[in-house]
């Protein structure tokens, strides 16, 4: 019996797959629930997960899968893979770090710039037969911008903003001073960057030390003029604390295109507030990306059905396969 692949979420993407990956049936469902993907694993040895588009693999899915020997996500994150249940099944559990990095780093640019420059009330000012706007923007110049998360795409975007002559703060205790320094940044602790920064923006990985990273305490250190972008994960930001915050003008702008719930609550208070841009977790959806990571994912599931795998989460599992 040949191999087979259970690809979810990315029905849409069925023709590209089936191109780029000869090494096993194709098996695509749009159907993402626990149930459906519990049947449909059965058989599978490889998934190539969709994060966004899909239902969690839970540890029931991933016991379900009695010839499942690895998972790929078909993006950078992962948190919604129960890597804990793979480890535990002895399933390799994969993502994939660079393809995206890009088009997420200039969709924290245009979220800053956005926020700064007040561009969606002037946009709907207009529309509205309206022609000046009494709200002023922001200069970006001599202004400071904290990074919290140095990686790919924190400094991604720490390039992109030394172009708009600005002091860069950091906050990443996994990164060594020097590293951050030569990227034209200054290592601080979280406080500090908080205390100084004009625009906070956040990078880091969802993980549980990280989550709730901003909370009330974090948001009441940040200047009353104080820009809040997030492109990571919702969850690292108290999002109930957020919301006071801009409600009462401790900060005076977020540009968000990540949610705690997502698709976003249509009864969050989040979309009555004037002082926001929020974008539906989008940063990653540009075409150069998605080519780029598909083509990726295409590679790495390739070697992966043939016993070789690349940006492992779970490295351990690898060294049980060696016995």
């Amino acid at each position: 019996m040949g191999k087979k692949l259970l690809v979810t979420g990315m029905d849409f993407l069925l023709d590209w797959v089936k191109q780029h990956i000869k090494s096993a049936e194709i098996v695509c469902t749009s159907n993402v629930s626990e149930e459906n993907l519990c049947r449909m694993v059965k058989d599978a040895d490889g998934i190539l997960y969709m994060q966004a588009l899909s239902y969690p693999i839970t540890r029931k899915v991933i016991e379900c899968g009695k010839k499942l020997k690895f998972i790929s996500s078909a993006g950078v994150g992962y948190e919604r893979i129960d890597v804990q249940a793979a480890t535990d099944n002895g399933v390799v559990v994969m993502n994939m770090p660079v393809g995206t990095t890009v088009s997420v780093a200039e969709h924290t640019v245009a979220l800053i710039l956005a926020c700064a420059k007040n561009l969606v009330k002037a946009h709907e000012n207009v529309v509205k037969g309206g022609w000046r706007l009494l709200a002023m923007g922001v200069e970006l110049w001599n202004k400071t911008l904290g990074i919290i998360g140095f990686g790919r795409i924190g400094r991604e975007v720490a390039k992109r903003m030394k172009g708009f002559e600005m002091n860069i703060l950091v906050y990443d205790p996994y990164v060594k001073e020097d590293e951050i320094r030569n990227m034209g940044g200054r290592k601080v602790d979280l406080e500090t960057l908080l205390r100084e920064s004009d625009i906070v923006s956040i990078h880091s990985p969802l993980t549980k030390e990280t989550e709730g990273l901003i909370g009330e305490e974090e948001l009441r250190l940040m200047k009353p003029t104080a820009i809040l972008i997030n492109t990571a994960r919702g969850e690292l930001v108290d999002e109930d604390a957020l919301i006071k915050a801009l409600k009462e003008r401790r900060i005076s702008y977020a540009g968000l295109d990540v949610f705690r719930q997502e698709p976003i609550n249509k009864d969050n208070p989040l979309l009555a507030l004037d002082n926001v841009v929020l974008t539906p977790h989008m940063a990653v959806q540009t075409l150069d990306a998605v080519i780029r990571m598909m083509n990726q994912n295409g590679i790495q599931v390739e070697k992966a059905l043939n016993g070789i795998y690349e940006n492992v989460v779970n490295p351990e599992v690898l060294t049980k396969l060696k016995k």
